[in-house]
């Protein structure tokens, strides 16, 4: 058998090669509008409605129609974002690098040492020694007499002010967590919660549980909560959290044709054992969504105030 025999590599410069990145673009478009109304032709002939053919379909075959239509249209979706995100890194692509810029100058050197921490607890009192051996009673005395009243003594100079008391370290119970492993993830309409398996620094009266979904906060207080969100791209996607099971307004970011970095902050009154989820949702139909993956993907910080 003879070996294939491949063209000669074109000879393309940087901005005929964005350009062919652009025009590939249009053409995968142009195929997945053709899927789709051929998607749309299964639908007619499948209830009689294609002009020139009579259906003939049962009903057990329309279901199997309209769940590989949906199979199908969920698939286009998902290339629609690929397709999304080739685009948009084309259009950012420079056409012309330009030359490397200068080295900036050398910032100053720190100081070695920081400032003095603050002075540690006094500590407890050691236990009391035993009680010695009376002393003899010596023989009692004549009394003397009573002496009178002398005036009474002037008011001493007011003593100095004593030193501001320290201020208290803040509060002991917060945590952070993160997702650096990115990958894609299916957005539901109900919601889909974010995982965060990465990093985890949590006080020991906060928990993440359920597959590293679920904050779980044990001390009753007033917190701040907040979260990022940085994706590829997501379009008409949204963000927010739930808090007991209830979605939090002020939290929601709402979906828009497409956006890639979500981020949002608030304070709340949480009870004790109250529980926390950072969600994405899509606002009608069944969306995707890639996380950056070998950075910030997702995190989540909650700190208690008061």
């Amino acid at each position: 058998m003879s070996q294939p025999q491949f063209p000669l590599t074109p000879d393309l410069d940087r901005q005929s090669a964005i350009n062919q990145v652009i025009s590939s673009i249009a053409s995968e478009e142009l195929a997945l509008s053709h899927i789709i109304n051929t998607e749309g032709e299964k639908i007619q002939y499948a209830i009689g409605t294609l002009p020139g053919l009579i259906g003939g379909s049962t009903i057990a075959d329309v279901t199997d129609i309209n769940n590989g239509v949906g199979n199908m249209l969920g698939t286009v979706l998902e290339n629609q974002i690929v397709l999304n995100g080739k685009l948009t890194q084309a259009l950012r692509a420079p056409v012309f690098l330009g030359a490397t810029g200068p080295t900036g100058s050398t910032g100053p050197t720190g100081t070695d040492t920081g400032p003095t921490g603050p002075a540690g607890p006094i500590g407890e009192a050691g236990a009391t020694g035993p009680e010695g051996l009376p002393g003899p009673v010596g023989p009692e005395g004549p009394a003397g007499p009573t002496g009178s009243t002398g005036p009474a003594g002037a008011s001493g100079p007011t003593g100095a002010a004593a030193a501001a008391a320290p201020t208290p370290p803040p509060s002991v119970t917060a945590g952070f967590a993160a997702n650096t492993a990115g990958g894609l993830i299916t957005v539901l309409v109900a919601g889909t919660n974010l995982s965060f398996p990465s990093v985890q620094l949590l006080s020991p009266d906060i928990t993440l549980t359920n597959g590293n979904t679920t904050f779980t906060v044990n001390t009753p207080g007033y917190y701040r909560v907040s979260y990022h969100v940085n994706t590829t791209a997501s379009v008409i996607l949204g963000t927010r959290l739930v808090i007991n099971g209830g979605n939090i307004l002020q939290s929601t970011i709402p979906p828009a044709l497409a956006l890639s970095q979500f981020y949002n902050e608030i304070e709340v009154s949480l009870g004790a054992g109250a529980t926390i989820v950072l969600q994405m949702y899509a606002p009608l139909i069944v969306g995707a969504a890639t996380l950056l993956g070998g950075s910030l993907g997702a995190s989540m910080m909650i700190i208690r105030l008061s």
